[in-house]
Parts: structure tokens; sequence; C-alpha cells
């Protein structure tokens, strides 16, 4: 009889079992539409976001899936397909940061500042300006602070499946991430003080 100090703890069932199986199945192509259907928009979003809104946002998805179905059969099951498929984005999403900051050292334009003599805007501050001066302080933040709050709040992970994401400890991305809320908030605050 095996004592159960030695036995390795079961991972919960995934929740895209089916793609799973499919691979194992050898039905390929099917797995990998599912995948796409179920997984695609929410990581279109991350990725466009944490790209802070550059054109290559679509080669970066497009990079995701194509090494998705490349890998999919050697996927080890050591996390969620999801937090897999999220770990290659990350990367994905590094490489392309670091390819742009090599071609183009050029600031970001702050199209939301107000000159001090302008009027002041209406009342209440609309959905769409507030999403656009979120965007706009998460620009500020540095490349893996971005990703890790964009994985937090955008995309709901715990801190343990982002640290599979990301291969870092999930205390690391906690702090990272609780480091973060204050200085975006400030943010905010100061990009919005004349609308509110």
């Amino acid at each position: 009889m095996v004592s159960a100090a030695f036995v390795a703890p079961l991972m919960a069932e995934d929740p895209d079992e089916d793609i799973l199986q499919l691979t194992a199945a050898g039905k390929r192509d099917e797995a990998i539409r599912l995948l796409m259907k179920r997984h695609g928009e929410g990581l279109y979003r991350y990725v466009t976001v944490a790209l802070r809104g550059r054109g290559n946002a679509d080669d970066v998805h497009q990079r995701v899936f194509i090494e998705a179905d490349r890998d999919l059969r050697r996927f080890a099951r050591r996390s969620t397909l999801r937090t897999w498929l999220y770990g290659i984005a990350r990367h994905r999403v590094l490489d392309a940061i670091k390819a742009d900051k090599r071609h183009e050292r050029v600031e970001p334009i702050d199209e939301l500042e107000l000159p001090e003599d302008s009027p002041a805007p209406p009342e209440q501050l609309d959905d769409v300006r507030l999403q656009q001066v979120l965007a706009m302080c998460l620009d500020r933040l540095g490349d893996h602070v971005r990703v890790a709050v964009l994985l937090r709040y955008q995309q709901g992970f715990s801190y343990e499946d982002m640290a599979r994401v990301c291969n870092e400890k999930a205390g690391t991305l906690q702090a990272r991430v609780t480091r973060a809320l204050p200085a975006l908030r400030e943010c905010i605050e100061r990009r919005t003080k004349h609308a509110v």
C-alpha cells in the first residue's frame, strides 16, 4: 500500500479537457479551432493592451496560436491549458516589446493632457475617456508590471496561475501588482482631476 504522503497531488480537471482529448485522438485541426474559439478573444485583448496598442498585436496573437498548434501534442499538463496558452502569449508579448524598442525609441504622445487654459470637461467622465486614461496609465508601467496587472485584472488569473505563466514566484507577482495599483490610481486621478 502506498502512503498518502508519497502521492503527488492531482491537478483539478482542466476545463479544456475536451481540447486535450481531441489532440490525443489526432484531431489537431478541431482542437486548435476549439482552442481559438474559446480563448482567442480574451487572448487578443490581453495582447493588445500588453503591447500598448502597437500595430503588431495581430501578428503576436497569430504567433501564439501557431506555437500552440505546434506544441499542443507535447502539453505536459503541469498547468491548465489556458495558463499554458497565456504563458506562450506573455513570452511573445515581451519579445515584441523588445523588438519594438530596438526599432523605435520614441516616447508615447500624451494626447489626453489638457492645456492649462482649456475649458473644463463635462461633469461626468465617460467610460471611453476613462478607458483611454487607464490605457495611458498602464503604458507608463514597466513591461513586466503591466503584464502582471493585465493577467490579474483583465484575465482574472490567480497569483498561482500567474506564477506558472510568468515562471516567477506568486508572492513576487502579487507584490508587483500591489505596488502598481497606487501608481495607477494616482495616474488616473491626476489625468481626470478636471473631469470630476
